[in-house]
């Protein structure tokens, strides 16, 4: 299978306000750029009162998107008709772009199937103490990310832009990684 350009580009967070996110995805898919936003599966009121289960944003006001140019992404980001604001470097007023190998990795742990995944703020993840690790076996081999022991589980932690994601994997299915990797 042979990898386009476009598989290659890298991928920006954008923020946007008033829980509009599937909108302003709508937006750029539109205008021929892909977009991701994480996704978790919650029990809500049906008809009838009756609990349904249905797909939800797992993060309001966040999403990922793909593009070769980000000063064409910050124009349409100005022209979309919902706020939408490209998540800078901290300090800075370079967006934070993600590579698309880096992307691919947070969206395969951020599979709305998979049970065991925390959302959490980019800074509470990378607060915790842990141990740079590899996945070795199970659904997500070859991960790199760092294990942490959070209320008596493990999880392997993923931090793209301003959020972490903590994945439940058992310890025994990691190895350790010196810092490098």
């Amino acid at each position: 299978m042979e990898t386009t350009q476009a598989d290659k580009s890298p991928w920006y967070a954008v923020r946007t306000l008033h829980c509009k996110e599937e909108g302003v995805s709508a937006y750029f898919q539109g205008e021929g750029l892909p977009c991701f936003i994480p996704q978790l599966f919650r029990e809500v009121a049906g008809a009838g009162g009756k609990p349904v289960r249905k797909q939800v944003p797992a993060i309001h006001n966040l999403l990922f998107v793909q593009s070769g140019d980000f000063h064409v992404l910050s124009g349409l980001c100005r022209s979309c008709p919902f706020p939408a604001y490209l998540v800078c470097l901290p300090g800075s007023s370079l967006p934070c772009a993600i590579p698309a190998k880096e992307m691919a990795e947070f969206r395969a742990v951020c599979d709305p199937s998979y049970q065991g995944t925390l959302y959490v703020p980019a800074a509470l993840a990378e607060a915790k103490p842990g141990q740079p690790v590899r996945v070795v076996r199970g659904a997500f081999a070859g991960l790199f990310g760092k294990l942490v022991r959070h209320k008596g589980r493990y999880y392997v932690v993923i931090v793209c832009a301003t959020l972490g994601v903590m994945v439940h994997v058992p310890k025994w299915y990691c190895e350790a990684v010196g810092p490098e990797a």
